[in-house]
């Protein structure tokens, strides 16, 4: 009989941009099982709800399950309803990555970092053994368990290289529509104070141009697939390899047959970018820009790109027929409210068609966490859906890291952008009300991409 396999996804399945991602580090999960034993011994099945009924219906032998920090408080409950079963519980993701002190005792492993190897070492010792005694778990790296009442953890795990050695996430598990994601790299050059994703890779690692096309190909061949958004924390790093993708698109004869939206960072953006995307067939990206005030713009992106490189870059982007969107954080704790404004003024002066602003949060593993804890804001032990980086969702609840504004304040301007959003998209609805539907989508997942590498939500 088969070893049932229990994947689980947890999420806000109120959110429409959390539901619509298909969960692909659980398919690399998939995929490297798959590699190493086939078909014949695994049973998988990945879920994002009605987590009960499954663990009920499906009787898995072992449950594994992913999460971010906003959603931990899903991932606990999860584990908990695994336990009440005798099921051993897996843990993954960016959350305990950065914090496994948040483990919970219905969680027996907690796979920190990548989990393509440790899940087929993981699975070598379950298939003999049929649980993870202490003693196995000791010789694996990348792992945290319980010892007693303390929490050990293992030598930290070396990164995957080459990256091709990673197959392709197992999309069948999956509901893939005609616009998707790849990630076709792991990991930043850049160390925002507030990213969360940044401080979960420990180096940047590339999938070859040929493993990128090849996935790009089986996804245009099988699934039908026209759209695809480079899901990478920054797509462009590496302009030699970008080349080399459009080379290869061409020599397959998909060149222009798929469009394409990826991450970008403005101080990386010349007219030779421009020109390459353009070829690449590119037609939306997504810019972390932040701040329109150059103190606070520093505060949070390192001092590494200014105002002159984010007004330069939409105008490089117009130019080429690019669409692009960004992303903007207010409420740096001694940020004014004239920093704001101007930052408002900012956007209301740009060309930005799409954009979202966000109230700063402090996600674990970022120097942004560390300065709430030292204030007594955050702990390992908290309710973690107040981290939701959607303000008006939790205002009344989110940790306010601001020391010259008020809640309510924050509030007030939160609204001031959603007004200015509002007026932009009536706008486009007075000029393409035919296209209205398909752009306000495409233009939540290009605005989201780089909200969700800020704040860590990627999966």
């Amino acid at each position: 009989m088969k070893t049932r396999f229990l994947l689980i996804n947890a999420i806000d399945i109120t959110k429409p941009l959390q539901t619509s991602l298909p969960p692909l580090s659980l398919g690399y999960l998939v995929s490297s099982l798959r590699q190493k034993y086939g078909k014949d011994f695994i049973d998988f099945k990945i879920v994002d709800r009605n987590v009960a009924k499954v663990i009920r219906s499906y009787r898995p032998n072992i449950v594994g399950i992913t999460s971010v920090s906003q959603n931990f408080n899903y991932a606990m409950s999860y584990a908990r309803m695994a336990k009440k079963r005798g099921i051993p519980v897996l843990i993954g993701g960016t959350h305990i990555t950065v914090l496994p002190s948040s483990m919970t005792k219905d969680m027996d492993v907690a796979v920190l970092g990548e989990g393509e190897e440790a899940i087929t070492e993981l699975f070598e010792i379950f298939l003999t053994k049929k649980t993870f005694a202490k003693a196995d778990l000791m010789k694996l790296k990348g792992l945290a368990f319980w010892r007693g009442n303390k929490i050990f953890q293992t030598e930290i795990r070396s990164p995957i290289m080459p990256m091709d050695l990673i197959p392709i996430p197992a999309r069948d598990l999956m509901t893939i529509e005609k616009c998707t994601h790849v990630f076709s790299s792991r990991g930043c050059p850049y160390r925002c104070v507030f990213c969360a994703s940044s401080r979960f890779w420990s180096k940047t690692r590339f999938f070859s141009a040929k493993y990128v096309v090849g996935e790009i190909k089986y996804l245009y061949e099988n699934y039908g697939v026209r759209e695809i958004d480079f899901w990478d924390d920054l797509f462009i790093v590496s302009k030699q390899r970008i080349k080399e993708i459009v080379s290869l698109l061409k020599k397959e004869r998909l060149l222009g047959k798929l469009t394409f939206s990826c991450a970008v960072r403005s101080n990386l953006i010349d007219e030779s970018m421009a020109k390459l995307l353009k070829t690449l067939n590119v037609k939306g990206v997504s810019m972390g820009l932040e701040s329109g005030t150059p103190r606070i713009l520093d505060y949070l992106k390192g001092g590494n790109v200014n105002i002159k490189d984010h007004i330069r870059a939409i105008r490089i982007f117009k130019k080429y027929g690019i669409e692009p969107s960004a992303s903007f954080i207010i409420g740096s704790p001694n940020e004014t409210r004239e920093e704001i404004v101007q930052t408002f003024k900012f956007i209301k002066n740009s060309k930005l068609r799409g954009f979202g602003v966000y109230v700063l949060t402090p996600l674990p593993g970022t120097p942004i966490w560390d300065y709430a804890k030292e204030r007594g804001m955050v702990s390992e032990k908290m309710d973690w859906s107040r981290l939701n980086v959607e303000f008006l969702e939790n205002h009344e609840d989110a940790i306010i890291l601001s020391e010259t504004l008020t809640r309510k304040e924050l509030k007030d301007l939160i609204l001031m952008f959603k007004a200015e959003q509002k007026k932009r998209y009536y706008v486009d609805f007075i000029k393409h009300p035919m296209n209205i539907l398909r752009k306000a989508y495409h233009r939540l997942k290009k605005i989201g991409p780089n909200a969700l590498v800020n704040f860590g939500i990627r999966h």
